[in-house]
């Protein structure tokens, strides 16, 4: 006894409702965040000597005697 091809296509398919499934992706953004400083310059006197040196010169004359 031969095989005899068959009509049959087999079962259907079954359907059911479609699903929607989000992929959520992310993509890196610049955003410029801006640093605001401010820079304030504080002078402050600090005393500081300055020696100054007075020189008085005086010549004597010595006889032999001195």
């Amino acid at each position: 006894m031969a095989l005899q091809p068959s009509n049959c296509q087999g079962p259907r398919p079954i359907y059911t409702d479609k699903k929607v499934i989000y992929e959520d992706v992310y993509k890196p953004e610049l955003v410029p965040v801006v640093h605001e400083i401010e820079v304030v310059e504080r002078i402050h006197h600090v005393p500081v000597p300055v020696h100054h040196v007075v020189v008085k010169r005086r010549v004597v004359h010595c006889g032999y005697n001195c």
